[in-house]
């Protein structure tokens, strides 16, 4: 996991919220000395902060950036919510320091342990269906955790030696461009439009780095793909693996049957529990349900296409008397807070939504 040019030298870590504070307890417990650093003199890590000060080999910044440090240091580890044109970043890449994001390096340690992975993109409705999908995978009895952007990052859960059978992890486009060893199982890019152009010189660069959900697709990879979307379709062409996709408008591995407001999987597999059963106030949401169920049911029963019924009755299909966790649940359940509630975290997801949902974003 840990590179031996690592080993004799310093190790950047940019931003101590929990990302960086994992992210250096995981380094330094490795033997790798650390230098952290955040330009807040109250970091979002918090009282783990203290904790930091103890472990051999680590140094910590907080307030300021030590860019002389960081332009001599062996690689950088980036925070998630640190911005790209951030001064210690810049630096960092014109010294020619690699920069690898806390994800990448999480993802490491994990996956040596034999930890699985689903991955989900997109411009909009990502934390919607990571927390969809993780849902349905504890209800299907496998043990499995929210993390990335949301839920708990990946470098404290290889701190802690928790062990899942499925991580479901959010990854942002800018997570991406920093992660190279990043090899998720199956991947979900549920939509794209244009976004971040605060950040990005233009809408193309934005994509490229959401293509590097492919950059080391294999053929056991699944990739679930939305298929009315056509950037999608595009950005996704040529990555070897799987490919399910999941339609509002006509049929598909996962669509919506408008004339029947019921959710499907595959053409001739019973129909998925009606939309109003599942609290789905708009077409972004029933989109993202699509997208987790075909994702879910690939983890669940290994290769996808060929048992639509098993994911369909797992997934909480009608008309079925096989004993299975459903996603039907009272008003107060998580499935119907979580797609009753989702946020849309953009202007072209706002407009896209029919009902702009209250959570976090």
């Amino acid at each position: 996991m840990i590179p031996e040019p690592w080993r004799h030298g310093v190790v950047a870590v940019v931003g101590l919220g929990k990302s960086g504070v994992a992210a250096t307890e995981l380094l330094a417990r490795a033997g790798v000395r650390v230098y952290a650093s955040d330009a807040s003199d109250h970091p979002y890590g918090g009282d783990a902060l203290a904790s930091l000060g103890t472990l051999a080999g680590v140094s910590v910044d907080v307030g300021r950036h030590d860019l002389a440090r960081i332009r001599a240091a062996a690689a950088v580890i980036v925070s998630p919510g640190v911005p790209p044109e951030a001064a210690p970043l810049v630096a960092a890449r014109a010294a020619g320091v690699p920069v690898l994001s806390e994800v990448d390096l999480g993802f490491r340690a994990l996956a040596a342990a034999g930890m699985r992975s689903i991955a989900i993109t997109g411009t909009n409705g990502k934390t919607t269906t990571t927390a969809l999908v993780a849902h349905l995978l504890r209800a299907a009895g496998l043990e499995a955790e929210a993390a990335g952007n949301i839920g708990r990052p990946l470098a404290d859960i290889a701190v802690r030696g928790d062990h899942y059978a499925w991580l479901a992890i959010e990854v942002s486009s800018f997570q991406l461009h920093d992660s190279p060893h990043f090899a998720p199982d199956i991947g979900i890019l549920t939509n794209l439009a244009p976004d971040h152009l605060d950040r990005y010189p233009a809408v193309e660069a934005y994509y490229a780095d959401k293509r590097q959900l492919f950059r080391n697709a294999r053929d056991a990879n699944v990739w679930v793909l939305n298929g009315d979307d056509p950037a999608v379709l595009e950005l996704a062409a040529g990555a070897k693996g799987r490919r399910l996709l999941f339609s509002l408008a006509r049929p598909a591995d996962g669509w919506y049957d408008r004339a029947e407001r019921r959710l499907r999987l595959g053409g001739a597999s019973p129909a998925l529990l009606a939309r109003a059963e599942l609290g789905l106030l708009g077409d972004h949401n029933v989109a993202n349900a699509l997208a987790a169920a075909l994702a879910g049911g690939c983890a669940r029963f290994g290769p996808c296409r060929t048992a639509w019924s098993r994911s369909a009755r797992w997934a909480g299909s009608s008309g079925s008397t096989t004993r299975r966790p459903r996603i039907s649940r009272p008003p107060s359940s998580p499935w119907r807070r979580w797609i009753g509630g989702s946020c849309c975290c953009s202007a072209a997801g706002t407009r896209a939504s029919r009902t702009p949902g209250s959570g976090r974003c």
